[in-house]
């Protein structure tokens, strides 16, 4: 293994974590100074209010699964948040027929990358 990296390696950092629909747990991984390390955050439990939206800040895109709205008695417990950094033409949601089930499609020079965040209820 070589000391010096490749100048051309891409590095995706991901932070996966449950919240346990907990507001204040969610809050803090915003406000905290280490989230703008991250490229993608892999959020299960996020805390979701009344009107089915989850807490995020400008940093972010919020990812919900395929049938968030349109299968509302289906609580969403996946959620990917993607950092603002990262530009909108090389990724998209692929969809999936689950409120457990989120996935992101990475597309660049290095080919493609997807992400599939599940909560397992078990």
């Amino acid at each position: 293994m070589s000391e010096h990296p490749n100048p051309d390696t891409v590095r995706l950092k991901i932070w996966q974590q449950n919240l346990n629909t907990s507001l204040t747990a969610q809050e803090s991984l915003m406000n905290s100074p280490d989230v703008t390390k991250w490229d993608v955050l892999a959020i299960q439990e996020p805390h979701i209010n009344f009107l089915r939206n989850t807490r995020a800040n400008h940093r972010w895109h919020v990812l919900y699964p395929t049938q968030h709205y349109s299968h509302p008695p289906q609580r969403t417990r996946a959620t990917l948040f993607i950092s603002t950094s990262l530009d909108t033409n090389t990724w998209k949601q692929l969809p999936f027929p689950s409120s457990d089930v989120v996935i992101v499609q990475l597309s660049g020079t290095y080919g493609k990358c997807t992400i599939i965040n599940i909560y397992n209820d078990g």
